[in-house]
């Protein structure tokens, strides 16, 4: 009987998907394309695994019939949610223009989707072809893999994202291979990043993961040492201790959401006094994402009951970190550049208050309407301070 837990081997191309599991399909047409991925995704169908396709518009009725060629149930997968098959225009190219932090995003949220509908392991494959439109933002594909890679180092979800050859110039296919640890090339699984075989990269990977799914304290270094797969000496050559790891892991770039959820707010806004609603919305667009994992700063935080503990440090310079920002931003405001620093900073700090707040009970309550309404008081808020009706 097919393993439904997600520990059955996923195999692709002659191939076994193993840690890494962000690949670069190349393909030369659209034949060869579908011979590499219709057994991948039967495969996975038949273990019980959710898969889910992101197609142009004009090719969905003929990927679905690709489908129910090799004998799979298409209907039956859709009626129950296992397979969904989205396209371009409600995926990449939402609005009419590629959001490349939106995406990474909504990425986030269909994989987290898929945990909370009972799948173990969610198979997406996106054909890229996109990236050839005449529309906003589509230059900034290769950055997309690369943030997109960041965020699925270590996770059980294989992500394929599939070039036609025959339609991107070399160039762009160099550094869309390098993106990925791993690339589909003459229908056949080849490593491409180091990373892959770096060591503390794979204990930091494993911590990304357990230590935001379970938390520090509960999370063991046999644990850890396991999904790493590596040998325990190896992990205390690289971290004498487990609170060693928890000072890296805290300082890792995947576990600093502070980084994606300015970026994607200054994405958001149309200009400086629209940038703290925007960074209310984007935590918003986080928490969804992450299936309302919280702050890794507040949960471990709140955790160690060392004050001293060293990973203290990371955390109180993190927190200062988002009322600097929030107080920058406030400084660049019309209302807020005339406004003495001491009460920019008084400011940032209630507005600080108002987002921890959030984070926590939108955790709690598993939904994202108490950052909303934070949204809504910090608006009002900044409007009463500036004696201003609005942004």
């Amino acid at each position: 009987m097919a393993a439904r837990d997600g520990s059955a081997p996923i195999r692709l191309a002659g191939g076994e998907l193993r840690r890494m599991r962000h690949v670069c399909g190349l393909f030369s047409g659209v034949e060869e394309a579908y011979s590499a991925l219709l057994p991948f995704i039967a495969d996975g169908l038949q273990q019980g695994q959710r898969a889910v396709h992101f197609v142009e518009p004009a090719t969905r009725a003929s990927h679905l019939e690709r489908l129910a060629s090799v004998g799979l149930d298409v209907e039956r997968a859709l009626d129950t949610g296992q397979l969904e098959v989205a396209t371009w225009d409600v995926s990449y190219l939402r609005a009419g223009r590629f959001d490349r932090m939106g995406m990474v995003l909504f990425v986030q949220k269909t994989l987290a989707e898929g945990r909370s509908r009972g799948f173990a392991v969610t198979r997406l494959i996106g054909f890229m072809e996109w990236a050839l439109q005449q529309v906003p933002g589509v230059e900034d594909v290769v950055a997309y893999e690369t943030d997109l890679d960041q965020f699925l180092r270590g996770r059980p979800d294989p992500v394929i994202c599939a070039y036609d050859l025959s339609r991107h110039a070399a160039g762009v296919v160099a550094q869309l291979q390098a993106a990925h640890p791993l690339a589909v090339v003459g229908r056949k699984l080849l490593p491409i990043a180091e990373a892959a075989t770096n060591p503390r990269e794979r204990i930091l990977d494993a911590a990304s993961q357990l230590f935001s799914r379970y938390g520090v304290g509960p999370t063991g270094v046999d644990a850890l040492i396991d999904s790493a797969g590596v040998a325990k000496a190896t992990f205390f050559r690289y971290f004498p201790s487990k609170n060693d790891l928890i000072v890296a892991w805290l300082g890792d770039g995947r576990t600093r959401w502070l980084n994606r959820v300015r970026r994607r707010a200054e994405e958001m806004a149309h200009g400086p006094d629209e940038t703290i609603p925007a960074f209310f919305d984007a935590v918003v667009e986080w928490l969804e994402a992450e299936h309302y994992r919280g702050c890794p700063y507040l949960n471990t935080a709140v955790e160690l009951i060392d004050p001293d503990h060293p990973a203290q440090q990371v955390i109180d310079e993190y927190l200062s970190d988002v009322r600097r920002y929030l107080a920058d931003v406030l400084g660049s405001t019309a209302k807020g550049s005339s406004t003495p620093v001491r009460e920019r900073e008084r400011l940032a700090l209630q507005l600080q208050m108002l987002l921890a707040g959030a984070i926590a009970l939108s955790v709690a309550r598993r939904s994202s309407n108490p950052a909303r309404e934070a949204r809504d008081g910090a608006i009002r808020l900044l409007a009463g301070r500036f004696e201003a009706t609005g942004w």
